[in-house]
């Protein structure tokens, strides 16, 4: 069994007031799919997200693929 990591740190987008600020997950879905795409012969046993941070830090997302 291996693991393969993805992270990524949510960069808000600001919006008029500054609490209104939606975070922003630019690339880590593409990141995900190209590494998927050039290990086709994988089989996916099992997937976790989580997210740390996001009050006074940026948010970051981690995705967790473990395979055989």
């Amino acid at each position: 069994m291996e693991v393969k990591v993805f992270t990524k740190i949510l960069k808000p987008k600001p919006g008029f007031w500054p609490g209104s600020a939606t975070p922003v997950i630019s690339g880590l879905e593409a990141e995900i799919n190209l590494w998927l795409a050039t290990h086709p012969d994988i089989e996916i046993t099992h997937i976790t997200q989580s997210q740390s941070g996001g009050s006074w830090m940026p948010a970051t997302v981690v995705v967790s693929i473990w395979y055989k």
